[in-house]
């Protein structure tokens, strides 16, 4: 967005480097290899001299995530996010003053109500997601994405599939 360039940008990633931050926590307890092979990414990005240019830009950025799609007071129509990593999650974080919105999964035929606080982690790649609009009062939607573009630039190979037994639950 123009609208985060410069100063804008750097006080927006200051002020949510936190949150960022949890929202990695979260990714490492789920899918541990993901948030390893996220996290070696930013290291070989880092390490990179074809790109000293980005480097400052890359130590600022505050999650192993490679994007982050914002939303406020919108409805998101059903779609997949095909430049996601499939074998990844992409994480749905609401926040804000507002009753409820509807985030549905249609894919699966589940339908959430949406308050504030809750996060989910699906595949974008794979499963059809949507967001109604918020009843009331103000919500901001954050989505948390990864591109396999990146870990392919960063010679970095994609995790495998998170598997239920392998997270020793």
């Amino acid at each position: 967005s123009t609208t985060l360039c410069g100063a804008h940008a750097t006080q927006w990633l200051e002020e949510g480097a936190i949150s960022f931050r949890l929202i990695d926590a979260i990714l490492s307890a789920v899918h541990p290899k993901l948030y390893a092979q996220a996290s070696a990414v930013i290291e070989q990005l880092c390490a990179n001299e074809e790109i000293m240019d980005l480097h400052g830009l890359i130590n600022e950025w505050p999650s192993v995530f490679t994007a982050i799609t914002f939303l406020q007071n919108r409805e998101s129509p059903f779609h997949r996010d095909p430049k996601s990593i499939p074998q990844g999650y992409d994480v749905f974080l609401s926040i804000g003053s507002y009753g409820e919105a509807i985030l549905e999964l249609s894919t699966l035929g589940i339908r959430f109500r949406n308050t504030p606080g809750p996060v989910v982690l699906c595949s974008g790649s794979f499963l059809r997601q949507g967001m109604s609009i918020a009843d009331d009062g103000k919500r901001i939607g954050y989505v948390f994405h990864m591109h396999p573009s990146i870990f392919d630039y960063a010679l970095i190979p994609q995790p495998p599939w998170a598997m239920y037994n392998s997270l020793h639950i």
